[in-house]
C-alpha cells in the first residue's frame, strides 16, 4: 500500500513539473487511460536541462505524448521537435529539428526521423531523414543518407557515427568534395 502510494505522488509530482514548463495553459495537459496504458498529451512543450546550474539542453515542440507504460516508458514528439544545445559557457552551440522524435527512457536511447537537420553556430550542418543518439554511449549515428555541410566542404554518405558534440565523425559509404591543403 505505501509502494502504490509513493508511485501516486511520483506520478502527481512529475504531471505538476510537467505543468510548469506549459505556459500556463490550463488545458495543456490531458491525460488518456486505456485499459492499461496511460498517456499524457503535453502542448507546448518548453523543457530546460542544466548541469552544474548552467542550462546545456532546450527542447520545445507544439504537442508531447508521454507514454507511462511500465515496462516501456517513453516521450513522443508527434508534431515536431527543436532541440537547442549550449555550450559550457552557456552560449548557442548549435539546433537540432526533426518532425518527429521518441526517446526511450530505459533504453537510452533518442530517435529522431523526418527531415532532421543538426546546425551549428560555426556553419556545419548535418540532414538526414533518421538519426539514433544513445546517451549511455554518447553516440549519434545512423545508417541512411546524410549530407554534411561546412563552409568550403560538402559530404554524403550512407551512414555515419559520431560522438555526441560532433566531433569526431566517421563516415560509411563517402561520397562528395572537400578542399584539400597542398
Amino acid at each position: 500500500m505505501l509502494r502504490t502510494f509513493y508511485k501516486g505522488l511520483g506520478f502527481f509530482g512529475m504531471v505538476f513539473l510537467l505543468l510548469q514548463n506549459c505556459k500556463g495553459k490550463e488545458d495543456a495537459v490531458e491525460v488518456f487511460t486505456k485499459s492499461d496504458i496511460t498517456i499524457e498529451k503535453i502542448q507546448d512543450v518548453d523543457m530546460l536541462y542544466s548541469d552544474s546550474a548552467l542550462v546545456r539542453v532546450r527542447i520545445q515542440g507544439p504537442v508531447m505524448l508521454r507514454h507511462l507504460v511500465s515496462d516501456d516508458p517513453r516521450q513522443e514528439f508527434i508534431e515536431g521537435i527543436k532541440v537547442n544545445f549550449f555550450n559550457t559557457f552557456g552560449a548557442l552551440a548549435g539546433t537540432l529539428t526533426a518532425k518527429y522524435a521518441v526517446r526511450y527512457e530505459y533504453k537510452g536511447v533518442t530517435l529522431v526521423r523526418d527531415s532532421v537537420v543538426w546546425q551549428s553556430v560555426d556553419g556545419k550542418k548535418l540532414e538526414s531523414p533518421e538519426l539514433t543518439w544513445n546517451e549511455r554511449e554518447q553516440q549519434i549515428s545512423t545508417n541512411r543518407f546524410v549530407v554534411v555541410t561546412t563552409l568550403k566542404d560538402t559530404i554524403r554518405s550512407h551512414g555515419f557515427t559520431a560522438n555526441q558534440d560532433f566531433t569526431n565523425i566517421k563516415f560509411s559509404a563517402v561520397d562528395g568534395s572537400l578542399e584539400v591543403k597542398q
